[in-house]
């Protein structure tokens, strides 16, 4: 017998949060925007590529 965990809305939303604050820490977060508002995109780019990473590496159980 196996036992699935399939995790909750609520739990996979506290691990997306806790992963988007490791990996951009909100001052980090602030001086990306920032920067794109000053006409360099780059670290606000890498910012959403690397947050769009994490929500496909944690999907919500119906978009599994």
């Amino acid at each position: 017998m196996r036992v699935i965990h399939i995790p909750t809305r609520e739990e996979v939303q506290a691990e997306r949060k806790r992963r988007y604050l490791e990996a951009w820490p909100v001052e980090k977060q602030l001086e990306a925007h920032t920067e794109a508002l000053q006409g360099r995109p780059e670290k606000q780019t890498q910012m959403m590529q690397d947050l769009a990473a994490i929500r496909e590496a944690l999907p919500f159980c119906e978009e599994a």
